[in-house]
């Protein structure tokens, strides 16, 4: 493909306020050119109009979710950007296309990741149950990665003073990127469980997985998700109880009482005596009680 220069939408009038039949025509055209410029022009116009009048960009919602696995990162975030200026407003209007979210996040961009999310984070709002069933992809994607910053091989190579620190803060940037999605990725997983728990429940090992990842908020989260399945049905959630003991004896204060509260909605008494030990070596006060009363009522239960 080339990206030959081209008339921008061959005359669309995209500044007015109503699209009229040829307008669109002609931007569905461009959409699916074979040139680059000539896509990223249409994109680029849709993500303005959704900006000003998100409804006005909705009749363009099936024609802009294939640019998302777009081969030019350009052209994926601005159609991109126009879908998340529609399900701002309208998130029914991508409630069945969780699945295509994915091409943006799955990229290798971090500011393209953020935007899928974002997208994401709009839909569980309002649609919990067309995102649960795609726990295990959003697990892939955060699984294993840590929100600590380390800096990318090659910078610290680099001989030129200005250049490096220029790369250096692009770098930091990024990675500041990289944090806030998955941020906003671990309370997807948590409110998608709360908000569809008997979908989530298919996921319960993929979500247990995420027990050992570096990153506290995700591991938190994940338990929040698992206590939600629990919650709603014990046994669905049942495989959790060995991961969940090993977590009480996590480094993260959070970690550990999300984990005690977890246990205590997955009802097993096998978990009275972790719990007890649990309040004995606890040296939060608030976490020692909470151990102890959660051994007592499922020792009553």
């Amino acid at each position: 493909m080339t990206d030959e220069e081209s008339a921008p939408l061959e005359g669309a009038d995209i500044g007015s306020e109503a699209l009229d039949d040829e307008d669109r025509d002609q931007i569905r055209e461009a959409l699916t050119s074979e040139t680059n410029i000539r896509r990223n022009e249409a994109a680029q116009a849709l993500s303005q109009l959704a900006e000003r009048d998100p409804s006005t960009v909705r009749p363009f919602v099936d024609d802009l979710l294939p640019l998302l696995a777009d081969e030019r990162n350009a052209v994926a975030q601005q159609a991109g950007t126009a879908l998340l200026g529609v399900v701002r407003e309208y998130p029914e209007d991508l409630a069945g296309s969780v699945p295509a979210v994915f091409d943006l996040i799955d990229r290798d961009l971090n500011s393209l990741e953020l935007l899928g999310t974002q997208v994401v984070v709009q839909v569980v709002l309002e649609h919990p149950e067309e995102v649960a069933p795609h726990l295990d992809r959003i697990v892939a994607v955060l699984d294993g990665r840590s929100p600590a910053y380390e800096t990318t091989d090659g910078i610290d190579m680099v001989d030129d003073e200005e250049a490096r620190q220029t790369m250096l803060e692009h770098d930091k940037q990024e990675h500041q990127l990289l944090v806030q999605s998955q941020g906003r990725l671990a309370n997807v997983i948590t409110a998608a469980a709360e908000g569809d728990p008997e979908s989530a429940a298919d996921h319960v090992d993929a979500l247990v997985g995420l027990f050992d990842t570096p990153d506290v908020t995700v591991v938190g989260a994940a338990i929040d998700a698992v206590a939600e399945i629990a919650q709603a049905d014990p046994d669905a959630a049942a495989e959790a109880y060995d991961p969940l003991v090993a977590c009480l004896n996590h480094t993260n204060d959070t970690v550990r009482a999300r984990a005690i509260q977890a246990l205590g909605y997955l009802g097993d008494d096998r978990a009275v005596g972790p719990l007890e030990d649990r309040a004995r070596v606890e040296t939060d006060e608030d976490l020692a009680d909470l151990a102890a009363e959660t051994a007592t009522f499922l020792d009553e239960s």
